[in-house]
């Protein structure tokens, strides 16, 4: 089915090169890095990664498009079984992505059960039936018995607190990531050690700033974590200030769904879960030492320092934000603040972040 959308995918990536090298306002890449939530969070706490692209919008789910004015872009993800297709990734908007519907005033002002499902399955309908032709299984809801993961990618803010990751791209980058997007395959290639969710993300992150993400050899045993994609994120913005690190925090939506659970690397996992620490030192005490260790000089970082909340409102303002000098960062303007005092929630170029 990929397959098919080959020759479309050529022509919006030749329109869109064209499109975006004719634009003058600076885009963005960012990473969303989610907490962990339900049974599967439980046993491995370290969350989800998804790629974002301000300037880049979904003309399918599986192919890409300059944004129009007035659009937020659009969210990548890679997961574990997107049931019953063989996709092993599929796009989504921004706000669908987060809150499961096209238009802010319809996010949901509390979330339960039902709301997820009715959110969901009316997505799906309109969106994505061509993938996904069949309904969503009630047990998707908070890591229950799963019928395939894509409900995951609708409404994220129900399941989980999320944070983003991004800095600047250029014209010219978002051209040459415009037609790798669109040239990607889709066949399902899962796997938790080599090609899980982060990896997806960073290998977008990395094409277009070589070494940006970087494994933690160490602190998550040889795998590519969540939280060391934005580490890694983080440690490349600092070092590279021109790039305009920005860090915002997305709060889980208030309702009856149980809230998320902190993001944790693959060694802080064994020493701050219960049920493996317990046992580890019932078996193996010396085992649980090494691996303190282990965290302790390698894999001790909090996510989302810094971070600023980023409301559903707020969304509105982030896409319709100008930059008039090419050197200033962007400039958000929240609408929850009082109207004759902007709320400046990203810096200007010369002001330093806060230290770690």
């Amino acid at each position: 089915m990929r397959r098919a959308h080959t020759g479309m995918a050529t022509i919006l990536s030749l329109l869109g090169c064209l499109a975006i090298a004719a634009g003058t306002a600076r885009a963005s890449i960012g990473v969303f890095v989610g907490e962990p939530f339900g049974s599967f969070g439980t046993m491995l706490p370290t969350g989800h990664t998804s790629l974002y692209l301000d300037h880049i919008c979904v003309a399918s789910p599986t192919t890409f498009r300059p944004c129009r004015p007035g659009e937020f872009g659009a969210v990548l993800s890679r997961y574990h079984d997107l049931r019953p297709s063989t996709l092993d990734w599929y796009a989504t908007p921004v706000l669908p992505f987060l809150y499961g519907v096209e238009d802010l005033a319809d996010v949901p002002a509390f979330v339960t059960p039902q709301t997820v499902l009715d959110v969901r399955e009316r997505y799906r309908r309109d969106h994505l039936q061509a993938f996904l032709p069949v309904s969503l299984d009630p047990g998707q809801i908070q890591g229950r018995k799963q019928s395939g993961e894509w409900g995951e990618g609708v409404g994220s803010a129900f399941d989980r607190r999320l944070f983003l990751y991004e800095i600047d791209t250029t014209p010219a980058q978002d051209a040459e990531l415009l037609v790798w997007l669109n040239g990607l395959s889709d066949r399902r290639r899962y796997s938790l050690l080599h090609a899980n969710c982060a990896n997806f993300a960073a290998d977008a992150v990395n094409l277009l700033y070589p070494q940006a993400i970087r494994l933690n050899k160490v602190g998550d045993f040889g795998m590519l974590s969540p939280k060391q994609v934005a580490r890694s994120f983080d440690t490349f913005g600092d070092a590279h200030p021109e790039l305009h690190l920005r860090v915002y925090e997305i709060p889980q939506l208030p309702g009856t769904l149980r809230r998320s659970r902190p993001l944790r690397g693959a060694a802080e996992t064994f020493v701050k879960t219960k049920r493996y620490l317990a046992t580890l030192i019932v078996i193996q005490p010396e085992a649980i030492a090494a691996d303190w260790l282990v965290y302790e000089k390698a894999d001790k970082w909090t996510v989302g320092n810094d971070a600023t909340e980023l409301h559903p409102e707020d969304w509105r303002a982030l896409a319709t934000y100008r930059i008039a000098d090419r050197g200033a960062a962007p400039v958000v303007i929240s609408p929850r603040s009082d109207p004759n005092s902007a709320d400046i929630v990203a810096s200007e170029a010369d002001e330093s972040r806060p230290s770690r």
